[in-house]
């Protein structure tokens, strides 16, 4: 009976980058953020190379001892550890010297489907067949160069990256023109190609991936910052005119967002509110949004005169909001007069319930929306109050909320809702208002809105006597 002869170095070595790929893939799960899968693509590319490297070993065919089935299983390795290593490719480099490395990774997709599937029909497996050697030979030229020729900045990781790249797909390259007798001397270089391949990869990888961590941390960290200072801008403690009561909610559909209010008082005598919905969501809608509290801010000495706030707040961001724009209500309460003024920017309309007669009120606005257009004017419309009578102000958020199913809530189900909490104070409704809404979505306190939420409840009450009220202001992060 003949010895069984071990071959221990490729074994070793087999084993060793099988290790190396399956313990990249179990971090690279527990530690895949956003859209980088580059060590992802390593660990995969890794683990099928170091079982083609196992499989190719005398030990392990005199072992298996199937013949027929072995060249097909070996087959189907080489045309699948190509896309991940692709893959890894686009994610380091992009999409490479027109488009050329994209193309590539699709290609061997394509041409791992079309050479299963040739293996099924074929008495032989494809990697027999020249066409095999044809593609990778292709595919290394481009490959190579991208690598000499891409822009990028130059770094430690761009250095090594290359250096291992080209040695390993050069070692390629002379491998498959010594299958194709296409050079004079038979020596295989492919795996030693590959062993400097993988510990370059491995470096190129977990140096990619923490780089990409530090940069996320601190995106993170500002974001942090702007959500705080969002939450800043919005008014907090602020002492309303006797005769009323306000309530509002902000719910933003990420850390940051394009929604905002803000409250100011007229010497005891009335109020003034401004609700604004910046299109887009992000930083970018926030920051926008900071620039709507300094200029309705400044607009104190107009508060009155809604039509006037919402024509200077247009001057002011003329120029400045590039391709966004910004809808917006002003209104302004008289408590002694008992009546609101109000104008819009292409806001959806306020509803003023009266509780008296048991009514609801659309209070029907039009107006130019804020940023695009210069020189743009509004008017104002006067309504009478009386005791007991509720404004509810709102972005779309509460309309475009939808379920499971996608349904939208819709304005009959936000009159209803304005109805059934007409009995409760405006905090009571304000929570009534979220708790009923996140119930019917099916979202929570760690699920965002499918858009920023916000709104502003304003009761008339009595004046006899009454303190100053707190505004209530309660502000609730959906993600």
């Amino acid at each position: 009976m003949e010895t069984l002869k071990i071959d221990f170095g490729d074994i070793t070595a087999g084993l060793f980058v099988l290790s190396i790929g399956l313990i990249t893939v179990v971090i690279s799960l527990f530690r895949l953020r956003g859209r980088d899968f580059s060590l992802l693509n390593f660990g995969l590319f890794s683990s099928l190379y170091g079982i083609r490297w196992l499989v190719e070993t005398p030990t392990m065919k005199t072992l298996v001892g199937v013949p027929f089935t072995f060249p097909y299983f070996h087959g189907l390795l080489t045309y699948t550890l190509i896309i991940p290593l692709s893959a890894f490719l686009v994610d380091i480099f992009g999409h490479g010297l027109y488009n050329s490395m994209l193309w590539v990774f699709r290609s061997t997709i394509v041409y791992d489907i079309a050479a299963v599937v040739y293996d099924l029909i074929r008495p032989g497996p494809l990697t027999d067949v020249s066409i095999n050697q044809t593609l990778v030979l292709l595919w290394c030229l481009v490959w190579i160069v991208n690598i000499l020729f891409i822009r990028k900045k130059r770094d430690i990781e761009l250095h090594v990256l290359r250096a291992v790249v080209l040695i390993t797909l050069a070692f390629i390259a002379i491998d498959n023109l010594v299958i194709r007798n296409a050079i004079p001397f038979g020596v295989h270089l492919e795996h030693p190609g590959f062993i400097v391949l993988f510990i370059g990869f491995g470096y190129v990888a977990v140096h990619h991936l923490f780089s990409n961590e530090r940069k996320l941390h601190a995106i993170e960290e500002e974001i942090e910052i702007a959500r705080r200072i969002q939450q800043s801008n919005l008014p907090a403690n602020i002492r309303s005119p006797g005769g009323i009561d306000i309530a509002a909610r902000y719910v933003p559909m990420s850390a940051v967002a394009g929604d905002f209010y803000d409250v100011q008082i007229k010497d005891e005598s009335g109020v003034g509110i401004l609700i604004a919905d910046v299109s887009g969501h992000g930083v970018g809608a926030a920051l926008i949004g900071s620039m709507l509290k300094i200029a309705f801010a400044s607009q104190a000495e107009y508060i009155s005169n809604p039509a006037r706030v919402l024509m200077e707040i247009n001057r002011i961001l003329q120029g400045k909001l590039e391709q966004s724009f910004v809808t917006a209500c002003s209104l302004f309460i008289d408590s002694k007069k008992r009546t609101i003024s109000y104008a819009s920017a292409g806001h959806p309309p306020p509803f003023l319930w009266r509780k008296s007669t048991m009514e609801m009120r659309r209070l029907s606005l039009g107006g130019t929306i804020l940023g695009p257009f210069p020189d743009t004017m509004y008017e104002n419309t006067i309504l009478n109050i009386v005791l007991d009578d509720r404004l509810v102000l709102y972005t779309d958020g509460i309309t475009e909320a939808n379920n499971k199913t996608g349904e939208l809530f819709g304005e009959n189900r936000r009159e209803s809702l304005i109805k059934e909490s007409s009995f409760y104070s405006v905090d009571q409704a304000a929570n009534f208002f979220i708790e009923h809404i996140s119930q019917w979505s099916g979202r929570s306190r760690k699920t965002s809105f499918d858009d920023d939420l916000t709104f502003i409840i304003v009761d008339v009450v009595s004046k006899q006597n009454d303190p100053p009220l707190n505004m209530s202001k309660n502000i609730m992060s959906a993600g």
